[in-house]
């Protein structure tokens, strides 16, 4: 079957949209573990406050041009400088791999366009670049989100809970809550951000060659041994 036959397959679905229960729905069910609590029916009211902020503290618009600007840096200020026979202004662990690998593909240097190189190196680079940014990214979020005290007081209400009612009643509030309000989390957003910019290098054209750098990519790639 062809992934792509359809239109949908590059902008999506509301298929995904249905996976998720209606509003009223999940306050429900939050309202019949509110009732369950009894007199502590407050313990759901602070959990949920707390959930709903981390919920809407990110928006994805901005973790998309994050993933850009990430990615568009990562060839400005690494692979540029490795092309050029620089060194970066501001040193990056990422600098020495890179070079590495633009000694190991010699080949490159027989293309007379400088963004041709570049774009190329970028892209035989794309898995230490990933790795490095994937961490990167998760580790801001940490930092800018929730902070650690109010996880710490998350996971608190939460097990005050679900001493008194069934956890799978949270469980299940949970799963609604992320279907409902993260159809598409930061980080994905984040991925598809670095994604566009090397798809933009992907189908750019190599004036010498007359040839688009996934094509010279083809051509030059070595079979793995």
């Amino acid at each position: 079957m062809n992934l792509f036959e359809r239109m949908d397959a590059f902008y999506g679905s509301e298929d995904r949209g249905k996976e998720s229960d209606p509003l009223l729905s999940i306050l429900r069910l939050a309202k019949r573990i509110r009732l369950s609590l009894g007199p502590k029916g407050y313990l759901l009211d602070n959990y949920l406050d707390l959930v709903l902020q981390g919920l809407d503290m990110g928006i994805t618009s901005e973790a998309v041009e994050e993933g850009l600007e990430t990615a568009n840096r990562f060839q400005r200020h690494i692979v540029s400088c490795v092309v050029e026979g620089k060194e970066p202004e501001t040193p990056n662990p990422l600098y020495n791999r890179v070079k590495a690998l633009y000694k190991q593909h010699d080949e490159l240097q027989a293309f007379q366009e400088h963004h041709t190189r570049i774009y190329l190196l970028t892209l035989l680079a794309e898995e230490t670049l990933m790795e490095y940014v994937v961490s990167e990214f998760a580790a801001k979020q940490e930092i800018y989100r929730l902070g650690s005290g109010d996880i710490a007081t998350l996971r608190e209400l939460y097990d005050k809970i679900i001493c008194v009612v069934d956890e799978s009643q949270m469980e299940e509030l949970n799963r609604r809550l992320r279907q409902r309000f993260q159809s598409t989390s930061l980080f994905a957003a984040f991925l598809q951000g670095c994604a566009n910019e090397l798809l933009y290098q992907l189908t750019c054209r190599d004036e010498e060659t007359s040839r688009q750098i996934f094509q010279l990519l083809l051509d030059h790639l070595p079979e793995e041994s």
